[in-house]
C-alpha cells in the first residue's frame, strides 16, 4: 500500500462513520464522540492527497494529528480505533530515511 492508498483507507473509514452516526437521533449523535476524532483525524486531508511523495505536511500530520488521535481516543470513543492505528503505523514505516529525523515520535503501539 503507498500513502495515498492508507490516507484513503483512513478517510473511507471515517466517513462511512461519520455518515452512519449522522442518520441517527439527536440523543444517539449527543453520546456518540467518534465523529469528533474521526474528523479531527482526517481534516486536513485535502493537502495530504495532492501530493505522491512525502513532505513536511505528511509530517506535520503524524505529529501532530495522528499522535493526538492516538493519545485522546480509545476503542471506547470510536470502534475505528485500532484499525486507524494500524493505518497510521503503516504510514510511518513508509517515511523516508532522509524525514525520519522530523518524526516527534515512533507511532503508535499496536496491541
Amino acid at each position: 500500500m503507498g500513502k495515498k492508498d492508507i490516507y484513503l483507507d483512513i478517510l473511507q473509514g471515517s466517513l462511512l462513520q461519520i455518515r452512519s452516526v449522522s442518520t441517527h437521533g439527536v440523543f444517539f449523535k449527543a453520546r456518540d464522540r467518534s465523529v469528533y476524532y474521526e474528523s479531527q483525524l482526517i481534516h486536513e486531508f485535502y493537502l495530504l492527497l495532492k501530493y505522491d511523495d512525502f513532505n513536511d505536511l505528511d509530517i506535520c500530520f503524524l505529529n501532530k494529528n495522528a499522535r493526538w488521535y492516538y493519545e485522546d481516543c480509545s476503542e471506547k470513543k470510536s470502534f475505528l480505533y485500532e484499525h486507524q492505528l494500524k493505518r497510521i503505523s503503516s504510514l510511518f514505516s513508509l517515511v523516508p530515511e532522509k524525514m525520519r529525523d522530523k518524526l516527534e515520535w515512533h507511532g503508535p503501539e499496536i496491541k
